[in-house]
């Protein structure tokens, strides 16, 4: 599964194996046989849903460090909660455990009123204090800050419980993007649990005690778990189905073969030809929806190491690349190529001067020639047809990825050929699973393709990633926190970015922002190639409600916090033909 990261910075073939899997006529849940095989009922109580290119199973709950492990995949959003919910794709903020808010004091002070009633899986009511110290717990150990408490730029003076259901927030400037860049980012956990815990990085949370919609594991082994729905959830009549199952799927082909069998309900695999490979099976209730309002899947190299240091040779890159036959073969069209800032999916309407917008195009031209210009001008030689650094040593530049992954793998062959061509020594490097590939990419120790998230209001969250000196990461170092992969961060930048925030002027965060673009072009800190789609194909045989075109109500990926609780929330039982 490409999963999209909760941290929201951020949250799609070689094998073919398949999870082995046999249709039983009964009702009841799936359940594993004596040999460790996934056995999958004709009809579903569960929604079932798969990833890609997973490893076995391990029984890790913890909701700050588990995410990138199956166990953890959605246990943001349906073990612990959001406040509020900033969705996908621009849409208006949804109110979750934090009912109301207003700003007061200048926009300086926030003022959170909380749901009555909620309780805790153990019985105990979730309250203030909860809510508190969920905010508050990067003190204890700053793996658990969600809200950049221990940061270099922390914004917050300080947070109050008023009360059991109401807190308050002060801020010692205004900030136009904590709601949708901060605070979006926050899920609650009970402070009688996490408070005793000794060592949050290497807690498993064995025994996940949350608020959710889904908050029971009833079942659990190597290749498949089961959480159960909240019997007293206390949004009245939600959840509406009454499980979540998730199975072991090796690679995109073997997901595949699992919704095109029925055996699996939901997907957000690349699936090639879809409508001939999935929805010709069944049209009536086999669908897919791949929006593209959305950030970019980009390049990323660490800045920080020689040559990829050197800016001309970023954009070097940037022009070699065919992003036209990336999208069309590697991403089989489903994947719209971008320019070199790479908001063309989701904020079109932010890069508003003409100039910016023509050389945000004429950067992301597939032009090997002018990519050969570019690096002799920067001390860039050849001998024999090969690319040599201005340090006279060879360029290689191998690309890493999943080797499940079938389009990464097949977009990954064209990149690494377009770099050959232009004397670069590039091969694709496959990686076998998501936990030998991941630990190396998100601290930018090879290159790789990434996602690039950020907030959903505007794209503050974008360039505050990329280009911050707040967001910076150091070298070698995991930079999930901030998305800073590349470990790049301007001076200049950083001080935009700071006014951008402090204004509530759309007009004068407009002009900011086009500030930043041409910094973003100057620098390229990343290269944005195609908008990542947010890949959902799923069918409507046993539960509909599935965010569609027709029914758009936030990100369609089931990893995705917290857009996730809108699904977990709102996906009916019973079977309806159409999306």
């Amino acid at each position: 599964m490409r999963r999209s990261l909760s941290t929201r910075w951020l949250g799609a073939v070689v094998g073919a194996g398949c999870v082995a899997a046999t249709l039983l006529t009964s009702a009841a849940p799936a359940a594993v046989d004596g040999a460790g095989a996934v056995t999958i009922t004709a009809a579903h109580s569960c929604l079932v849903m798969t990833g890609s290119g997973d490893p076995a199973f391990v029984k890790n709950f913890n909701p700050y460090t588990a995410t990138g492990q199956p166990s953890g995949a959605f246990v943001q959003g349906a073990f612990y909660e959001p406040l509020v919910i900033t969705p996908e794709g621009g849409l208006k903020p949804v109110a979750w455990l934090a009912r109301h808010w207003a700003w007061s004091r200048g926009n300086k002070t926030l003022t959170l009123n909380l749901a009555h009633g909620v309780k805790w899986s153990d019985g105990k009511p979730l309250t203030a204090s909860d809510v508190v110290y969920s905010l508050t717990a990067g003190r204890q150990d700053k793996i658990m800050d969600r809200i950049g408490l221990t940061g270099a730029d922390n914004n917050v003076a300080s947070i109050k419980a008023r009360g059991a259901y109401k807190v308050l927030i002060n801020l010692k400037t205004p900030d136009s993007q904590f709601i949708a860049a901060t605070l979006n980012r926050q899920f609650v956990v009970p402070r009688h649990i996490w408070a005793k815990v000794k060592d949050p990085s290497n807690f498993t949370n064995p025994r996940p005690v949350g608020s959710g919609p889904f908050n029971r594991v009833t079942r659990f082994t190597t290749q498949d778990y089961v959480f159960g729905k909240n019997l007293h959830y206390w949004q009245r009549g939600k959840p509406r189905i009454s499980c979540l199952e998730y199975v072991q799927a090796a690679s995109n082909d073997a997901a595949l073969a699992l919704i095109q069998s029925g055996q699996v309900d939901w997907t957000h695999n690349f699936v090639p030809n879809v409508e001939k490979a999935y929805i010709s099976k069944d049209k009536q209730h086999f669908h897919a929806f791949y929006a593209t309002t959305a950030y970019p899947i980009s390049l990323v190299l660490d800045t920080t190491q020689y040559p990829y240091s050197i800016t001309a040779f970023r954009k070097a890159l940037s022009l070699a690349i065919d992003r036209k036959t990336v999208s069309k073969l590697g991403e089989y069209g489903y994947a719209p190529p971008t320019d070199a800032i790479g908001l063309n999916g989701l904020f079109p309407q932010w890069v508003s001067d003409p100039a910016v917008k023509k050389q945000a195009q004429d950067m992301a031209k597939f032009d090997p020639s002018a990519a050969k210009k570019l690096l002799t001008g920067a001390g860039f030689t050849y001998k024999s047809g090969k690319l040599i650094d201005p340090k006279g040593d060879a360029v290689k530049l191998d690309i890493h990825v999943i080797s499940g992954w079938s389009d990464w793998v097949a977009s990954n062959q064209i990149i690494t050929k377009n770099l050959r061509d232009i004397g670069i020594n590039s091969n694709v490097a496959l990686e076998p699973d998501w936990g030998a590939w991941w630990p190396n990419a998100s601290a930018g120790k090879f290159p790789t393709l990434l996602w690039q998230g950020g907030s959903q209001g505007s794209p503050y969250g974008y360039f505050y990633a990329n280009l911050s000196q707040n967001a910076f990461i150091p070298s070698g170092q995991d930079a999930t926190a901030t998305g800073n992969w590349e470990h790049f961060a301007h001076a200049g930048a950083t001080q935009l970015l700071n006014q951008w925030k402090v204004t509530l002027s759309a007009g004068k965060q407009k002009k900011i922002a086009t500030q930043l673009e041409k910094i973003f072009l100057q620098q390229l800190p990343i290269v944005p190639l195609f908008i990542g789609p947010r890949w959902s194909t799923y069918s409507t045989k046993y539960f509909h409600c599935f965010n569609s075109p027709k029914n758009y109500y936030g990100d369609p990926i089931f990893t995705t916090f917290p857009d996730n609780s809108l699904s977990f929330t709102r996906i009916c039982p019973g079977g309806r033909a159409g999306a």
